[in-house]
């Protein structure tokens, strides 16, 4: 099996500031500091939110390698 403990911790280390710009982003829009066009802040928030989801389930199909392996 290859180790992709690393990958997985980086992707998930910049999805985790990824989702926050985008909440950011979100927060500040209507306002302001922020565009007055919701549709693409929401999309973009989506869309990186979409990901990390993604990104999760790699990380716990990965943990059921593991578990099924140690556990033989």
């Amino acid at each position: 099996m290859f180790d992709t403990a690393g990958s997985l911790m980086r992707a998930l280390a910049g999805a985790r500031t990824d989702l926050t710009a985008a909440a950011g982003a979100v927060s500040r829009s209507q306002t302001a500091f922020g565009s007055p066009r919701t549709d693409g802040v929401l999309a973009s928030a989506a869309d990186r939110a979409v990901f990390t989801e993604a990104l999760l389930n790699a990380v716990h199909a990965r943990l059921a390698e593991i578990k099924a392996v140690t556990h033989g």
